[in-house]
């Protein structure tokens, strides 16, 4: 009988291991969010395709190259105000979030017309991380996103351990601004339950478009060893 309940475990447990491994790739204390389309869902405005599998800004390496096949390499499905769940390991700690994300200059009022009435300028959204904690409690930690209508060029924001730091123009997307964004956790030694991402949208299309995602954590998960493919 207790042979059956080992055996049953393992079935049960296996997959979701399996999964977990080939959700990221790993180097030193660096986890790199794989690019499929279980984690990025959402097709997006344009293709990013990069020479690399690896693009690195800030000393941090962000994986961007998905399968050969799949010409668009998705985005973090955050459409109609979706809230997207990194796939981590319940209770393991994080120290920091990192996205590569970005927007076309002139999609938002092309999926809500009523925008318009607002005018050109000074609108912008939300992008943030929420930090759920295994003792029920969170933190919200949020940078300002307004890149969608022109090009703000090279600057940087920061407040409470988020920060956004504009990269200039995506190289392999034209008229696109790409973003280094980090948020770092103010509680990095409490286990981790959950980590949330979350977009203001227009109408019920996200303002965002997050293309790659890399934690940083000394704690373990399931991963691959990082490499060229």
């Amino acid at each position: 009988m207790l042979k059956k309940i080992l055996c049953v475990i393992t079935l049960v447990l296996f997959p979701l291991m399996a999964w977990a491994a080939e959700s990221w790739e790993k180097k030193g204390d660096y986890y790199f969010l794989a690019k499929t389309r279980d984690n990025f869902a959402l097709e997006g405005a344009g293709p990013n395709i990069f020479a690399s599998k690896y693009l690195a800004y800030g000393g941090v390496d962000f994986l961007v190259r998905g399968e050969s096949s799949w010409q668009d390499y998705g985005r973090l499905d955050l459409e109609g105000n979706n809230m997207f769940s990194l796939p981590i390991r319940p209770g393991m700690k994080v120290e920091e979030v990192h996205f590569l994300a970005g927007g076309n200059y002139s999609n938002s009022y092309e999926h809500d017309a009523s925008m318009r009435l607002f005018g050109d300028k000074y609108f912008y959204a939300t992008l943030s991380v929420i930090f759920a904690y295994e003792d029920g409690t969170h933190n919200n930690l949020s940078v300002p996103v307004f890149w969608d209508w022109f090009d703000i060029g090279i600057g940087e924001w920061s407040k409470n351990g988020a920060t956004i730091k504009s990269l200039g123009e995506n190289p392999v997307r034209q008229k696109c601004s790409m973003f280094h964004i980090i948020f770092v956790n103010p509680r990095p030694m409490e286990p981790v339950k959950d980590i949330l991402v979350a977009d203001s949208w227009i109408d019920d299309r996200p303002f965002s478009d997050v293309f790659a995602v890399t934690i940083k954590s000394s704690d373990t998960l399931d991963a691959a060893a990082k490499g060229e493919k």
